[in-house]
């Protein structure tokens, strides 16, 4: 199963991606408009689209240069985000690593930060060497350019890692001057070099997540479809609304269904709560549970490497769209 950096793309998953009816592609070939090489699926040699390829063509449907086109050819609406619950448990690494690399896909520059001392995000993007290189510990305590500290995980696609060692920052960071503002002075360092920022963030109500609601444009609120979860929804909200307050901001939080299963009446239940409750926060896009996802995440791909035309492929393009752009 191929890396994220390595993915290629039938006719038809690429297709798919872009919204296209598949009938369209040879036409796109003959035009030029889109390239392909052959490479070895199963026992046959198949015509696919690289990610580079597929980058490019996004790239050139942003610049006009291919006419109409139904797919949104902006530029993402909040270009610094992060996906964050005061609970773990909840997925909420397993769908950033996803929606970064969909963000990629879609030939968006990306950054992503790992702000989980337990690496999860780092882990999900392939990087099993966190442990050896610097992390936003490094940027925040000891004054590493954050630039030091990226790391170019696939075209498109750039990382700030994670380690154990970041478990230790919240005391020093305490004794930081203007530390609440630390992390979103450092990001605008390099936030002009990306078209989206994205970070994943620890399960508390800790200062360097604190850090990055001052930081951020748009929270995505990852909330599993169970009991727990939906329970633990109030003082996620009440954290963010005494952050606004405190700093007079005014942040734009979304609400995501995930692990969503129709078959049992407790998620459908939840997820009508969450929808009752929250009806201005809580995407349209309902993230299913999925052994595509989970098979993503044991394997490191994405998910458009283990099923491009799934369930589970279908619902983070769905997602994607919704937090980039509506």
């Amino acid at each position: 199963m191929a890396s994220f950096k390595d993915i290629c793309f039938t006719p038809a998953e690429f297709s798919s991606i872009a919204r296209l009816d598949k009938s369209k592609f040879s036409t796109l070939e003959s035009n030029g408009m889109i390239s392909t090489v052959r490479r070895r699926l199963g026992n046959s040699d198949r015509k696919m689209v690289t990610l580079e390829e597929t980058q490019r063509y996004f790239h050139e449907i942003r610049s006009g240069r291919h006419g109409d086109h139904e797919f949104i050819t902006e530029l993402p609406k909040n270009k610094v985000q992060m996906f964050y619950n005061v609970k773990g448990g909840t997925g909420k690494s397993t769908l950033t690593a996803q929606y970064v690399m969909k963000a990629a896909i879609l030939g968006l520059k990306v950054l992503a930060i790992d702000l989980d001392g337990q690496g999860h995000l780092t882990v999900n993007l392939d990087v099993l060497d966190g442990h050896e290189r610097p992390t936003i510990y490094d940027v925040l305590i000891n004054d590493l350019p954050l630039a030091d500290a990226i790391l170019p995980v696939a075209p498109g696609l750039d990382l700030v890692p994670a380690n154990l060692g970041l478990c230790n920052i919240e005391i020093p960071l305490n004794n930081k001057t203007r530390r609440e503002y630390r992390l979103s002075e450092a990001l605008a360092k390099v936030t002009h070099e990306y078209d989206i920022v994205v970070a994943d963030t620890n399960p508390a109500a800790s200062i360097l997540n604190g850090s990055m609601l001052v930081a951020a444009d748009l929270v995505n609120v990852v909330c599993a479809t169970n009991p727990l979860s939906f329970h633990g929804m109030s003082l996620v909200m009440a954290t963010i609304e005494e952050m606004e307050r405190e700093f007079k901001r005014s942040l734009e939080v979304r609400i995501v269904p995930n692990m969503y299963d129709n078959r049992e009446i407790i998620s459908q239940e939840v997820l009508g709560e969450l929808r009752s409750q929250f009806p201005e926060n809580c995407t349209k896009a309902v993230v299913n549970r999925s052994a595509d996802l989970n098979e993503a995440t044991k394997r490191r791909p994405t998910v458009w490497g283990v099923n491009a035309i799934g369930v589970a492929a279908q619902d983070i393009q769905a997602l994607t769209e919704e937090l980039l752009y509506s």
